[in-house]
């Protein structure tokens, strides 16, 4: 069975880590409001490359997480945090939301005939993972400490960029993501917000009060669920440049080595030539 990598950008012959398995991980929805269509493309896509596996022999072993915190408006890191801002609107607690729209996601799925993954972790119920994993980067230098959070240095990573084929020595400050002259570069990403008085969902740190990156997330449950190396790794193509070259960046610094060995994305479901996107949202 051949499949197209990501990161080499060409086809390639699927060798499973263990001979008739295949682990996989999917970046699975961040649940302030209903899902659309253009959303649940991405879980087909899932589900139709789990379904191939089966079809040739080879049993898929998936995890697809569930982000309730600290997910938040601008790439930048700034703003409000996606399910906080959706509780402040709808006047009720964060945690609401969160289990609302999960129940609601997870209706879709079966709507979909979508096969569930194995394990659908919650980001909530993994921030000991998370602190921890943002403590070995910092000892080991790959991260810094601002008025804000902690943030991973992406200077130290030499091979940043890869997935996306992005040239930090061309990237001008602001061209990607807003100014934040405390970061050492435009590009360094957050692995740990300190939290405002009002921020409602936080946790205690080495670092202060406060909750974690987006991009941590994916890469502590990954890890914990997975293994320190797994066959697949699935999502939209809209994090490619950002979200899954920070946790390749975060993962491959922690460990060592080469985290996932092959890199899937869907490509977005087009409505009149343009990204479906929550400005058209159509709940399933």
């Amino acid at each position: 069975m051949k499949l197209f990598n990501t990161l080499s950008r060409r086809k390639e012959e699927f060798t499973p880590i263990v001979p008739g398995h295949a682990s996989m991980y999917c970046c699975g929805p961040t649940v302030y409001d209903f899902a659309h269509i253009g959303n649940m493309r991405t879980y087909l896509f899932m589900d139709w490359l789990r379904r191939s596996l089966r079809f040739t022999g080879i049993t898929p072993y998936t995890v697809m997480n569930i982000t309730d915190v600290g997910h938040l408006m601008s790439d930048a890191d700034e703003g409000e945090d996606k399910i906080e801002e959706s509780a402040r609107i709808k006047q009720r607690s964060p945690y609401e939301i969160a289990d609302e729209y999960t129940a609601a996601f997870f209706t879709d799925m079966v709507a979909l005939n979508i096969m569930l993954p194995e394990q659908t972790p919650k980001a909530t119920d993994h921030i000991i993972e998370m602190i921890e994993f943002v403590r070995i980067l910092v000892e080991k230098g790959y991260a810094y400490e601002i008025s804000d959070g902690i943030y991973f240095d992406v200077s130290k990573f030499q091979s940043y960029g890869k997935l996306s084929r992005l040239d930090l020595e061309e990237q001008q400050a602001g061209a990607r993501v807003e100014v934040n002259e405390e970061k050492h570069h435009p590009a360094d990403f957050a692995l740990w917000k300190k939290a405002p008085p009002e921020h409602i969902m936080k946790w205690d740190s080495p670092w202060g009060v406060g909750y974690p990156g987006w991009h941590i997330e994916c890469s502590a449950m990954s890890r914990k669920y997975l293994g320190d190396i797994f066959d697949i790794h699935t999502g939209g193509a809209d994090h490619i440049p950002i979200h899954h070259e920070n946790e390749i960046a975060q993962s491959e610094a922690l460990l060592g080595h080469q985290a996932v060995n092959l890199w899937m994305h869907g490509e977005f479901l087009l409505v009149d030539n343009g990204r479906m996107g929550k400005s058209l949202k159509t709940t399933t």
